[in-house]
């Protein structure tokens, strides 16, 4: 089975949920793989109500940044996620950015452009990187 390219950006629906679902506020910490820490408390849209529209067989998100960086995050990880858009305790760069308490630092993007349903293989491994 192959992955599906459902091209719908679930960011398009931010606002839209943001005044049906409210805001949240998570803290997280994440350690780098070149062992450096960040973390921080986010206010943000929670995921779980982006992906109400989301196709059922979705098994990821699709994370890309501004820069064409790009993750996947498990539908499990991300419901407790959210479309940070507001740093409460530091520097406000990198928004919006997907943050959530079980993601690794791979997975926390920063500079967010797309956020994708997409269906991916129970064997599928998708690598972190650039798309290009």
């Amino acid at each position: 089975m192959a992955a599906s390219n459902v091209e719908s950006n679930l960011l398009a629906s931010l606002d839209a949920v943001r005044e049906r679902s409210g805001t949240v506020v998570v803290t997280c910490r994440y350690r780098c793989a070149t062992g450096s820490e960040f973390g921080g408390e986010w206010r943000g849209v929670p995921v779980g109500p982006l992906l109400d529209g989301a196709p059922p067989d979705t098994t990821h998100l699709r994370v890309e940044s501004a820069d064409g960086y790009r993750a996947h995050v498990a539908v499990r990880e991300a419901l407790d996620a959210v479309v940070a858009t507001e740093r409460l305790d530091g520097p406000a760069d990198g928004l919006p950015r997907l943050v959530g308490p079980g993601f690794d630092s791979s997975q926390a993007v920063r500079d967010l452009a797309a956020l994708a349903p997409v269906a991916l293989p129970p064997d599928a491994d998708p690598v972190p990187g650039t798309v290009g």
